[in-house]
């Protein structure tokens, strides 16, 4: 009897002692991956939301970080002049006045593609290379530069956001002069028209409630004068306080919210001479994937001079 219950008492520890081992191994590895997946999906996840601001062409933009590992690039420095140093490494230099010529008493219009040509080919850009621009100026002047490569035809050409405060922020490294590469021949396209505003399309916009004029001048420059019906959404409200470009859900909140939609024939930004007008229209088109604006070429110069209306 004494042996038996020796027997019964021995197995009871064995079963004990097996059911404890298979629970500690079983348990952890059936659980521990599934955590471990959920807690990398989620970072992955945010990650996204956080890049991704929903912009339509958002290799339009270039970030100081992205534009630190980029080969084969153009870097364009569009600064003023008289900065000294702060280079980013490799960029080559090309002068804000080169782009501008005066038309029929107009300063700072668009110059015929023979310029555009001569201007590009001499910096030693080739129709199909890739360029980054970058300013000091929250894009401002890159904007311009953009533009105008744009309506000669260049395909690839884009903005550093952020300028040359971004990539000193990110702690890359900048030279104080620029580098020059060897001349090239840069063949320009016909300038693309629908691209552009000119006064007579301004003037219609008087009796045409589809199309629009965008001022994009300062509070004190609209409230001196005006073109009759134009709305006034100045640059800088694109802009977060970094420079940095807002998401396109609060763009598309702040034109739509002031009438500035696409269903209408056309939307034609101005400043005074097509600078900050250049930045609206690359927010439009690029960020925000309207197919409809043209940057009005002659801007307040030319209108103040032409006689019509001037509405205060």
């Amino acid at each position: 009897m004494l042996k038996l219950f020796k027997s019964i008492v021995a197995l009871l520890m064995v079963l004990i002692l097996v059911g404890s081992v298979v629970g500690c191994t079983s348990e952890p590895t059936a659980q521990e991956p599934v955590v471990e997946s959920e807690e990398q999906t989620e970072e992955i996840t945010e990650e996204l939301v956080v890049e991704d601001r929903g912009y339509a062409r958002p290799e339009s933009l270039v970030s100081a970080e992205e534009l630190n590992n980029m080969e084969n690039v153009i870097i364009v420095d569009f600064r003023d002049a008289t900065l000294p140093g702060g280079y980013i490494p490799g960029a080559i230099k090309i002068g804000r006045g080169e782009q501008f010529a005066e038309i029929e008493g107009v300063a700072n219009m668009l110059p015929d593609k023979e310029i555009i040509e001569r201007l590009l080919g001499g910096a030693g850009i080739s129709n199909d290379d890739t360029v980054v621009i970058y300013d000091g100026d929250n894009g401002l002047w890159a904007a311009r530069l953009w533009w105008t490569m744009k309506v000669y035809g260049h395909e690839d050409v884009r903005i550093l956001e952020g300028g040359s405060d971004a990539w000193r922020d990110a702690g890359f490294r900048t030279q104080m002069t620029a580098d020059s590469l060897e001349a090239t021949t840069y063949t320009a396209k016909e300038a693309n028209t629908t691209m552009i505003a000119d006064l007579a399309m301004i003037k219609e916009s008087f009796d045409n409630d589809n199309l629009v004029v965008l001022d994009t001048r300062s509070e004190g420059e609209w409230n001196d004068g005006r073109v009759p019906g134009a709305v006034w959404i100045e640059w800088t409200k694109a802009l977060n306080a970094d420079g940095t470009f807002k998401n396109a859900n609060e763009l598309r909140e702040l034109y739509e919210s002031n009438g500035i939609t696409e269903n209408k024939e056309a939307i034609m930004p101005h400043c005074r001479a097509a600078v900050r007008s250049a930045h609206t229209m690359f927010v439009l088109t690029e960020l925000l994937g309207y197919e409809n604006v043209r940057n009005y070429d002659g801007s307040w110069i030319e209108y103040e001079k032409s006689g019509e209306a001037i509405e205060k």
